[in-house]
């Protein structure tokens, strides 16, 4: 296995992340989960702050998407994709780990972007339909029989 650590340091704070990048497939109804450890590797208690590009936000939830590491202390961020039935294809964007100090707001602070690759695709719902078609075609063929 692979792991990458990627270090941007500003003043006494900073970020580092692992694994490098994402990569999720999901069905519709379905949903994929991925973690993203997340390490303060600079000198002072910081905060963090995950999120996706704003275009592909209603796709994913976040936990914890806020939160404040001691340094060289890290935190698993569990990132799971949901897609809607508008959402099939393939898609590539950015997650980002933004880190600032205690006492300043997330304008002002360093981060990484994470490369994310999301595969979505309906071959789950079309299963469903099947399934449902072949139940309620069988309920109408036994109350004809029974008649």
């Amino acid at each position: 296995m692979l792991y990458l650590m990627f270090t941007q340091i500003v003043s006494a704070f900073g970020v580092g992340i692992t694994p490098g990048n994402l990569d999720f497939s999901a069905q519709i109804g379905g949903s994929d989960t991925k973690s993203l450890f997340v390490i303060n590797t600079g000198t002072e208690v910081s905060n963090y702050k995950v999120y996706v590009d704003k275009d592909y936000a209603d796709l994913f939830d976040i936990s914890p998407d806020n939160f404040t590491l001691s340094a060289n202390e890290n935190k698993e961020v569990i990132l799971t994709l949901t897609p809607q039935i508008s959402a099939i294809g393939d898609f590539n964007f950015m997650a980002y780990v933004v880190v600032s100090s205690t006492s300043s707001d997330f304008s002002v602070g360093s981060g990484i972007k994470v490369p994310v690759h999301a595969k979505v695709s309906n071959s789950g719902i079309i299963i469903t339909i099947l399934l449902i078609l072949i139940i309620t075609g069988a309920g109408v063929f036994y109350r004809i029989r029974k008649n």
